[in-house]
This record gives C-alpha cells, structure tokens and sequence, in this order.
C-alpha cells in the first residue's frame, strides 16, 4: 500500500468536507483502483489488513457519495448503477432509495400533499413546540460549555484496542401519572427544566397518542455532532433489558430461572432464587417484543447548523440531515415506507416507540465562514416516554452509584444546569391546549429500501479483502435489520 494512496484518501476525505463531491468522487475511484490493485499484487501481504480498511473506507464514502449525487440531481442514474455495483462488491443486497440519501434541500420544496391520505403517518411533527422562555433555558443549559457536555457526557467516550467510540448513557426522570393534580400544577412543581419539558411535550402528545398519559418516567439523552454526521438506524429500546437478554443467548441460557433479573421500573441487583419467585416479569423473557421500546420516542431540535443562513424559498433556518422513521416496528408490521423530518429550531418530532429510526448521512455543501460565536453543530433533546423500564443503579449492598449508564438519576451536579423555569399565564394560554397548532408535513419516501442486482458481484476472497460491516445500516446484506440490532443471529 503505497503512501499516496493513504495520501489520496485524506485528500478525498477534505473534498468531501469542503462540499467538493465531485472532486471527492474522481479521487475516490483512483483509491479503490488502486488497493484492489495493490492487492492483487501482494496476494496474503502482511499488508493486507491496511489495504481491507482503506477499501473499505474508500468504497464506501464513494458509493454514498453516488447516492447522494445522484438523488439530489434526480438524473444522474450512471452514479447509482455505480455505487450499486461497489456495494455489491462489499457485500451488500439493498440500500436505501436515492430519494433518501439525495433528501431535498429543504422541507418547503415538497408541498403538504407529499404523502398520501391514505397513508397512516405514525408520527407527529410540530414546529415551536415549547413556550420560548422555556427553550431559550433549554439552548443555554445546551450550551457548548454546559457540564451536560463537559462533566457528564465527555465520560461516555470508551477508548479499546480497535475503536474509539460512545457508551450509551441517559438519564431517568420519574413522572406523576396520577390525576389529582393538572398540568400546570406539575409543571410548576417540577425539580428541573428536564421534567417541565416532558410534562408540557406529554401533555401536548396526549391526543395524538392518548398511550403516553401511561407513563411513569421519561427517559432522556443530547447528542451533540458535526453538520455532516449521521446517526444509524436504530430503535430506542430498554438497554438493560436488551443486554440482559444477549447476555443469555450468549452463555446458552434459554431457562427464566436465572439470576442478576431486572424489575421494569426498578433497580438492576442480584436477587435469591427464592426471591426469583416473587419478583415481576423477567424482563428478557419479553425482551423481543414491543415492551422492549418506550411508548412514544420525541426527538427536540435545539440548535442546528448554519443557523443564520436561511432558505430562499421559506426562510427557515439552518442546515442538516433530517431524521428518517420507517414505517417498521420492532419485530412486527414492516412497510417499504418512511418519512424525512427536518432539524428546525424548536421543533420536535414524536413517533410511535417501537419505530426504525436515524439521522441521514448530511449531503456535503461548500464550506461558509461563521462568526466566531455560532455553534456549528446539530444539537437534539431525545425523549423516551416509558410505561416500565429497567433503571441502572447499584446493589443493594454496593457502595457504588451508577452515574454512566442506560437510565441513570438526574444527579445533583446537573440540577444546576437545568434549572426549572417560573412559567406564566401565557403557557397554559398558548402551550397547555391539547389541540396542537404548528403541525407539518413530513415527507414521505416510498418505496424507501431497494434491491440491487448483485450479478457484478466479485468474489472478495480473490481479491484477499474479506467483508466487514459498517454501522449506519443504511445498506444492507439481510432483509431482517431486525435480526442485526437485536444480535441474534
């Protein structure tokens, strides 16, 4: 593997970032030339592994760049024959349409008639969806040098032999699902801007999904990522519970009488046989079926790229990739469908728990100067509303508080942070009607996931570059995603 192949990737890669997709792609071509060639020569090469991760790396971001190119031109279906024949050389069967990858500029260029009415759209879209004292506390308690970031979130970073990545970790709010008191009455008693949010998103949600008054604890979790980052196709599910369960299949165990259970709602310990016995459910004995996933997921847009730039035709502000939700539940009704929700400030996104969802790889755009104080990152609240849902604290006996983990407390450290809000008359006025006003459309792809021929298939074994997988699922070998999430199989 020479050095200028190495140097060729790192130069596609800051085309790609600086919007040059069609410089990205040329250099991308003579990369992949280049390590099968390479390979060929060197046969079972000590060298061998460099020229799998440059392949690999250097196929992918050129059939996604394809994709991305030949979506948002509409035309160029050369590119996607192209980057159909890559992916079948990687081993893929099927990807997301084009229409997904090459996402519209903007969710005004599709008009409100953009799905069917007689498509029944899981999901809710609603645009200035907290009083704005509220989410303005919200974007400060967001703030790039807020502890939520620098004390709590910088610890979720894990650090092996092979990767570098994150370890998920949320936090756990219990919620009053009693009647004695109203909305406004709750809100006005919560202990933190976190619980005000989810009572006020609660209420709102209750007529779309009357399911949600149910729920007994939210869960709740930031992500903070570049413009271009993408987040892979997954669903919200009890963490715990799901870990439990592959830990099982993982030791052989199929028997309900096994210790280290799980109550929903209650603390992870280790319990006697005995108590076994009078303990609820096991959670990983219904751990593959909707139970695993929260009532109603909600994803709140609280900062966005690019925010002073806005768009010609609506004025809408900020870039980024929209969230994608498919028309799939976990491990139940799958239709090739799903819809595209825009990032825009203080909009938030509320679907049914148990749905397929992610954030698109962002279509590089030329780079653009910001001011020295703008906040260049996509920055989103995620909510989890829960009926039961398995905590991570410590033993009984254990002197340890868990602080990192699926479900953790809110600690006392991050109170400060997330102070509640005094709230006036104009919430329950504007904010507290069950009827919601700023509704949007989203926008429907369908069909959403494609086959491809794969008769251009090679055999990766000649080529002595073996297959691997990448993970934001947005091409795949199997029709059952379900079965790679899950880890069974």
């Amino acid at each position: 593997m020479s050095l200028m192949t190495q140097s060729l990737l790192m130069e596609a890669q800051s085309l790609r970032l600086e919007g040059d997709i069609d410089g990205s792609i040329a250099l991308l071509r003579v990369v992949v030339s280049q390590c099968v060639d390479d390979a060929n020569r060197e046969g079972h090469h000590a060298s061998n592994e460099l020229h799998l991760k440059i392949w690999q790396m250097a196929s992918y971001q050129l059939a996604l760049l394809l994709l991305q190119k030949s979506g948002r031109s509409r035309d160029v279906t050369a590119s996607e024959v192209e980057a159909d024949i890559i992916l079948s050389k990687m081993g893929y069967r099927s990807r997301l349409s084009v229409k997904a990858f090459g996402y519209p500029t903007c969710d005004c260029t599709i008009g409100k008639s953009s799905y069917s009415k007689k498509t029944s759209v899981p999901l809710l879209v609603i645009d200035d969806a907290l009083p704005q004292s509220i989410f303005d506390a919200l974007r400060h308690s967001l703030r790039p040098c807020s502890r939520y970031w620098t004390e709590f979130y910088v610890k979720t970073t894990c650090n092996d032999d092979e990767d570098r990545h994150r370890v998920f970790a949320s936090h756990n709010i219990p919620l009053n699902s009693t009647n004695r008191l109203t909305s406004m009455q709750l809100i006005e008693n919560s202990s933190s801007l976190i619980e005000q949010i989810a009572i006020i998103v609660k209420h709102r949600l209750s007529h779309r999904f009357p399911s949600i008054m149910a729920a007994t604890s939210v869960e709740v979790w930031s992500h903070r990522r570049p413009p271009d980052a993408h987040h892979q196709l997954h669903y919200d599910m009890d963490e715990i519970a799901l870990w439990k369960y592959k830990q099982r299949k993982l030791d052989g165990h199929d028997s309900d009488k096994q210790n280290g259970r799980g109550n929903k709602r209650q603390k992870i310990d280790h319990c006697t046989e005995d108590e076994e016995s009078e303990q609820v459910e096991d959670c990983t004995s219904s751990v593959v079926n909707r139970d695993l996933c929260p009532i109603v997921s909600c994803v709140l847009t609280v900062n966005v790229p690019n925010e002073t730039k806005s768009c010609e035709k609506c004025n809408k502000l900020g870039d980024g990739a929209p969230t994608l939700v498919c028309n799939q539940h976990l491990l139940g009704n799958k239709t090739n469908e799903g819809w595209l929700c825009y990032p825009r400030l203080n909009r938030l996104v509320a679907f049914d728990g148990s749905l397929l969802h992610g954030v698109l790889p962002g279509i590089p755009i030329p780079a653009r100067d910001t001011s020295a104080d703008e906040d260049n990152h996509r920055v989103t609240l995620m909510l989890g509303f829960w009926k039961d849902v398995t905590l991570t604290v410590a033993d009984d006996n254990a002197s340890k508080t868990y602080t990192i983990g699926p479900n953790v407390p809110l600690p006392a450290s991050l109170l400060d942070e997330f102070k509640p809000v005094v709230v006036g008359e104009s919430l329950r006025s504007s904010y507290m009607n069950v009827s919601v006003n700023h509704v949007i459309d989203p926008i429907l792809i369908s069909p959403l996931w494609e086959d491809f021929s794969n008769e251009q298939a090679v055999d990766l074994d000649e080529l002595h570059i073996r297959n691997s997988e990448f993970k934001g699922r947005f091409f795949r070998k199997t029709s059952d995603i379900d079965k790679e999430i899950l880890g069974y199989f």
